[in-house]
């Protein structure tokens, strides 16, 4: 005879336990380094840092050779005059006779009287020649 109808599908059954995980394939091929990227703007710049602190003095430099002596200056302009010094002691002079009255002298009398007198006031320093 003729088959019969297909009976109903039965329910679905549980799930299955996983299986175990597989090997691990192989590394893959290493691909070319790509191009070197253009380089980037250069940057602002930075603060200008302190400034250090100052070095030590050098040593004194050696002296200098000694320069041309200098013209002579002008003379200067001469002095005041000092204070006149004190009078020196007046010494006795050669005793000199009073001239005698004029009309009982005579004229060579009267001139070596007068010069006796002039001789003894340039021996006491009064007068000079």
């Amino acid at each position: 005879g003729a088959t019969g109808a297909t009976g109903a599908t039965g329910a679905t059954g549980e799930t299955g336990a996983t299986g175990a995980t597989g090997a691990t394939g192989e590394t893959g091929a290493t691909v070319a380094t790509g191009a070197t990227g253009a380089t980037g703007a250069t940057g602002p710049a930075g603060d200008t840092g302190t400034p250090g602190a100052t070095g030590a003095a050098g040593p004194t430099g050696a002296t200098g050779a000694t320069g041309e002596t200098g013209a002579t200056g002008a003379t200067g302009a001469t002095g005041a005059t000092g204070a006149t010094g004190a009078t020196g002691p007046v010494s006795a002079g050669s005793a000199v006779t009073n001239v005698a009255t004029p009309a009982s002298a005579t004229a060579e009398e009267v001139a070596t009287t007068l010069n006796s007198l002039l001789d003894s006031l340039r021996a006491a320093g009064i007068i000079s020649s």
